[in-house]
């Protein structure tokens, strides 16, 4: 019984720590942000040397360096050799494309999450609006099989089927719907269109093919050496029916696929990309940046563990320890 007692005090505790964390980044974003607006009301008000307009969008602004409603840098865009190379081949099939709508910018006004911009990025635009959209449909056929329990009668073809059923939208993409999402209308009267990029280009040169290899390379590493971490440190064991490469489930490798491309391209992307958009640079910019990084990584990691703790086929040697410790390495 005092077992059970200690190791809800642990699981307290460390929510407690989680919350906190979260509630010292909310206010750091908060304050950074008045920083910023103070620094932009100062610099307006009755100083009209500090106004520039945007070369981009024509906007005036009294913002620093960068124009708030396009993103453009004070003093023209800073684009490499390669980028401009792009936007080159790109000309043929984009036109007209500063008009592009702001709701596009914010994935929802309330939350901290900015895609990438649809006029110098459209292919990772268009491949982070695609994940978006599978994200809601893994998440809910997922809990549907934990809620319902329908695992029970799994064997180790089922969970083939299904994990493996789960990643092939997202393993062929880049080759069956290379466009990533509808094109999107920037202007009804001038019937201005933004494409992807991706749908000329050889399968090989597509930025969606590029990042699925890189997402598949990353969760082979690790599910093949860093879940033997769980097994000997946290003495995890995965004891349903399967097949197994080097003793981790084969459809782990597959379950991780459609996992990292959520975390990593949607939400990670968004809430970093947030950060480096919105804010001014300085020091407490870097140090919010490397903050979100780390609570990001941990809650994350907490949260996987702890949505997971139902499925009774992973177990750990002591939960609690898991939570704690297993999710800050």
């Amino acid at each position: 019984m005092s077992n059970i007692s200690n190791s809800s005090q642990s699981i307290e505790a460390t929510m407690s720590i989680i919350l906190a964390t979260g509630f010292a980044v909310l206010v750091g974003m908060h304050f950074i942000q008045q920083q910023e607006t103070k620094s932009c009301s100062k610099e307006g008000s009755g100083n009209n040397e500090l106004e520039w307009e945007c070369s981009k969008c024509n906007k005036i602004n009294t913002t620093a360096k960068r124009c708030p409603n396009c993103k453009s840098w004070k003093g023209g865009k800073r684009n490499s050799s390669a980028v401009v190379e792009e936007r080159t081949r790109e000309s043929n099939i984009q036109s007209n494309v500063s008009n592009a709508p702001t709701n596009n910018k914010l994935l929802l006004q309330s939350i901290p999450i900015l895609l990438p911009s649809i006029q110098t990025q459209p292919s990772k635009y268009y491949y982070e609006v695609y994940n978006w959209y599978y994200t809601i449909i893994w998440i809910a056929i997922f809990g549907y099989i934990v809620i319902s329990q329908c695992y029970e009668n799994f064997t180790a073809y089922s969970y083939l089927i299904v994990c493996g059923g789960l990643a092939l939208p997202l393993l062929l993409q880049p080759f069956v719907y290379p466009q990533g999402s509808s094109t999107t209308t920037t202007n009804e009267e001038e019937g201005t269109v933004i494409i992807n990029p991706d749908i000329n280009r050889p399968w090989y040169q597509r930025y969606s093919t590029k990042a699925t290899l890189y997402l598949l390379t990353y969760s082979f590493i690790g599910n093949y050496w860093y879940t033997h971490y769980f097994y000997s440190v946290l003495k995890a064991r995965y004891t349903m029916p399967s097949h197994r490469f080097n003793n981790v489930p084969i459809a782990m490798y597959l379950a991780t696929h459609f996992y990292f491309c959520t975390y990593h391209v949607c939400i990670s992307n968004g809430l970093l990309r947030y950060v480096d958009v919105t804010y001014a640079r300085g020091w407490k910019k870097t140090m919010l940046f490397v903050y979100t990084i780390l609570f990001l990584s941990y809650f994350t990691a907490f949260m996987e563990t702890l949505t997971i703790s139902s499925f009774p086929y992973y177990t750990f040697e002591d939960r609690t320890v898991a939570y704690i410790w297993g999710s800050a390495f």
